[in-house]
């Protein structure tokens, strides 16, 4: 017997929705956005990026100046997939993350993300 194709996505539509690579639930009224890195930003004195500029996906007006402040960076390709950061600032479509997830080193231009207005997850410090 088959099931009717809208009966599957009113089944599946209700309540929240699994997304990422944790086991988190996920409100579909957060808000998130997706980008592409266009330009990595000046390592510090030690070689390391903690900046690039971006684009949105799709095409969007830049960002509030801080308006990203403590949402989570997940890129989605490249070296550092899956790798998740807490956003300190952003300036229209330059993003800055914060030193404690460690530098973006190994991110590069073209590579996709993620920005989603939820604090990121760290394990407890011993």
């Amino acid at each position: 017997m088959k099931v009717p194709a809208l009966f599957l996505v009113l089944a599946l539509g209700a309540g929240a929705a699994r997304a990422g690579h944790d086991a988190i639930d996920v409100d579909r009224s957060m808000k998130r956005h997706a980008g592409q890195v266009t330009a990595l930003g000046e390592p510090d004195g030690e070689g390391r990026i903690y900046s690039f500029r971006a684009r949105r996906l799709p095409a969007a007006p830049d960002f509030v100046a801080n308006e990203l402040r403590g949402w989570r960076l997940t890129m989605l390709a490249g070296q550092r997939f899956a790798q998740a950061f807490e956003v300190q600032g952003n300036m229209g479509l330059e993003i800055v993350v914060g030193p404690l997830d460690g530098p973006l080193n190994g991110i590069a231009v073209n590579d996709v993300f993620v920005l989603e207005e939820i604090a990121i997850e760290r394990a407890a410090r011993q």
